[in-house]
């Protein structure tokens, strides 16, 4: 699953650079429609990989909640989620706003209602918050993978935990 989310991240990333060059690139109303479908491919993409990111750090940080809800020690374990979302949630949250921002004054300039260099000036601010994005999420990623092991761990040596051995591991 891992994998899979910054896959999809860094593929976003390398969707989002070719349509930054093909929006510079652009000749005549072919290149505008091909610069078009794929911003809106892209956009698609980033709001996909990067909600996508942010439910897996919710369902995750639930199934820890549920596996120490009743042992004192484990609040630790919730804790260090917290600490992940908090550091992940943000730069993803300002990805997918402005890349969707992006997209949408893509379609004022188009049209002249817009100056070309607040959709550029854009696409330059969408590109930093995906790529600050992508390097949070994989660093908490493996963190977050070691804090699995270890809550493995504690749970297969805790007495009396039904079901603890391995409960971990399903994340």
């Amino acid at each position: 699953m891992v994998l899979a989310l910054l896959t999809t991240s860094f593929v976003s990333i390398v969707c989002f650079i070719i349509a930054i060059v093909m929006g510079f690139t652009i000749e005549g109303r072919a290149g505008l429609s091909q610069h078009f479908l794929f911003g809106f491919f892209t956009t698609f993409l980033v709001s996909f990989s990067q909600s996508m990111t942010m439910f897996y750090f919710i369902g995750t940080g639930k199934q820890v909640k549920d596996l120490v809800a009743n042992q004192p020690p484990g609040t630790n374990f919730v804790q260090r989620t917290k600490v992940f979302k908090a550091r992940v949630f943000p730069p993803a949250t300002w990805a997918i706003l402005f890349t969707m921002a992006t997209m949408i004054i893509g379609g004022g300039v188009d049209t002249n209602v817009i100056p070309t260099f607040v959709h550029t000036l854009l696409a330059v601010i969408s590109l930093y918050y995906n790529v600050v994005a992508f390097w949070r999420e994989a660093k908490h990623m493996i963190e977050h993978n070691i804090l699995m092991e270890e809550l493995d761990r504690y749970l297969q040596a805790s007495p009396g935990t039904p079901g603890a051995a391995g409960a971990a591991g399903n994340a």
